[in-house]
């Protein structure tokens, strides 16, 4: 339950950063802030092992406002590539344990929040909440 309290507090700042970053809502629109973000999406679709998840919304953030929160590894990549945004998504849909890459073991719920880097799109991290946050598309139910 720690672990979920931080991957929590982790995608608030994130998603609090991201806002006045850039976002795009409709994968079908796109400017120069977001398009690596774009290219990203097949990456971050794939890691959530769900063909009927919905995207709800792309993100461009500062690797400076999550890599604190990353995988050791994570952080080694993301610094080797000189990578300095990453692409963070947000889906619903249903969500077992071990069906999002890269999320802690055992999370299960009805989002899944995934980071792609935005040079080499590669997967640096995963979450999945039974919350969204506002800022990332979450709705009071």
């Amino acid at each position: 339950m720690r672990q979920r309290n931080s991957w929590r507090a982790a995608l608030v700042v994130m998603a609090a950063v991201a806002a006045p970053v850039g976002c795009g809502r409709a994968p079908g629109v796109s400017n120069g802030s977001v398009s690596s973000c774009y290219r990203a999406i097949p990456v971050g679709r794939s890691a959530v092992h769900d063909d009927r998840a919905v995207l709800l919304g792309v993100h461009r953030v500062p690797v400076d406002a999550v890599r604190s929160h990353l995988p050791a590894a994570a952080r080694a990549e993301l610094a080797v590539e000189d990578d300095q945004t990453v692409c963070e998504m947000s889906f619903r849909g249903r969500f077992a344990p071990g069906q999002v890459e890269l999320a802690p073991p055992g999370q299960a719920g009805r989002f899944a929040v995934v980071l792609v880097s935005s040079k080499r799109l590669h997967l640096v991290g995963a979450v999945v909440l039974d919350t969204l946050p506002r800022s990332l598309g979450g709705r009071t139910v």
